[in-house]
Parts: C-alpha cells; structure tokens; sequence
C-alpha cells in the first residue's frame, strides 16, 4: 500500500513539474509591448499616442486650441502573434535602443518615441538613438506596429484619413 502511494506521489510531483514548465515556457513566449509616441509644440506636449498590449489600448491624446486635451481611444487586440512580429523584427535588426527622437536645428526636442518589450524598466529615461541606422530600425519596428494598429483605427475614426 505504501509502495502505491510512494509511486502516485511520485507520479503527481512528475506531473506538475511538466506542467509547470509549460507555463514558464509559454510565459516567456508571451511578450507584453508598450509604445508611447510624444510630440511637442514650443516645449508643450501637443499629442500622445500610446498603445499597452496588456490592457489593448491605442490612445491618441491631443491638445486643442482652448487648452484642453481630448482622448481617443480604441481597443486593439494585437495577437500573440503580431507581438512576436514586432519582436522578431526588433531582434533581426539588431536595434540598440528602442528610443527615437527628433530635435530642432536649436536642439528643442520635437517628438519622443518608445517601444519596450517585457521590460520593468522605463525606456523613456535611455538615451535617444543617435546613429542614423538605429532610427531607422526603430522606424521599422514603429512601422510593423502600426501595420496592425491603424486598420482599427481607421475604422473607428475614418474621418482622420481622408485627403482635405
């Protein structure tokens, strides 16, 4: 009897830890991406668009003339899938820091873009890219991620889209 229960505790301890291990392992599949693109006009922020794969919101925040800043949002299931996309691509170009910006002949600072992958860290306090060939990495993988977030988009706010 006790053999029995020997050999089904052993049995169940074989059982969790396979089970346990393809959770970890589909866990480090799962990457979690955030983008935050910032414009600025004469040192204000005048739009924020931002997109968070765990909560699935694409926000564009923008300021109007009287002062006030108005929000659209729009829910965009990015698939694990395209989020794996976005990573390989990252991956093959070799990027060395996801932070792009653009600055006036004066050095003011125009716009402020990131994009992190599963990090704690905020990307937004890493220096911007410098060399021409990383900012047009990052533009690739900016790109690839807007392949997938504007056909929704697009939906819920076509007017944005036509030729005025």
């Amino acid at each position: 009897m006790e053999n029995k229960k020997a050999k089904l505790k052993t049995l169940s301890l074989i059982v969790y830890i396979i089970f346990h291990q393809s959770c970890i392992a589909q866990k480090k599949d799962n990457h979690h991406l955030v983008y935050k693109d910032i414009l600025y006009y004469n040192g204000v922020i005048d739009e924020i668009k931002s997109y968070d794969s765990k909560t699935a919101i694409y926000q564009v925040k923008q300021l109007y003339p009287d002062g006030n800043y108005k929000t659209k949002t729009v829910t965009v299931n990015l698939t694990k899938k395209n989020i794996k996309e976005i990573y390989d691509l990252y991956l093959k170009l070799q990027s060395k820091n996801l932070h792009n910006c653009v600055f006036t002949d004066n050095n003011e600072l125009l716009s402020s873009s990131t994009i992190s992958f599963n990090k704690n860290e905020n990307v937004e306090n890493l220096p911007c890219n410098t060399d021409l060939k990383d900012k047009e990495k990052y533009d690739q993988v900016e790109a690839k991620l807007y392949d997938f977030i504007l056909p929704t988009y697009r939906l819920i706010y076509p007017d944005e889209f036509i030729q005025k």
